[in-house]
């Protein structure tokens, strides 16, 4: 399983258009191996948008703040055939940032026998 949080800083390109932004999402989804179920793209004014993308594993979501230079992502799937870092590469690039603060989040889970996703 994979819980994270990703503050994308110091982006050169902080407020992409929404079809690129959601493109390099399916990248990234693509990556970790997960499913997309539904999409929805959210602007903000005067600029900024938030994408999330509901996958049969859980989820990813990217909020742009322009005004800051960031971006930050928030990834929960318990399906991953690839490592997450790598994975977002697609993000990254789209809003070209030049440093990247991660973290896990250890999340509690029901035993195995009784969890929806295998691990």
């Amino acid at each position: 399983m994979i819980c994270a949080a990703y503050d994308l800083l110091d982006c050169a390109a902080p407020n992409p258009e929404p079809g690129d932004l959601l493109n390099a999402m399916r990248a990234a989804v693509a990556k970790l191996g997960a499913t997309i179920l539904g999409e929805l793209p959210v602007l903000f004014q005067p600029h900024g948008i938030t994408c999330v993308l509901v996958l049969a594993e859980s989820h990813l979501i990217v909020s742009t703040w322009p005004e800051h230079h960031l971006a930050h992502v928030d990834l929960f799937t318990c399906r991953a055939d690839t490592d997450a870092e790598q994975a977002l590469q697609p993000i990254v690039d789209i809003v070209r940032s030049k440093k990247i603060h991660g973290q896990r989040i250890r999340r509690a889970m029901p035993p195995r026998q009784t969890r929806m996703c295998a691990l």
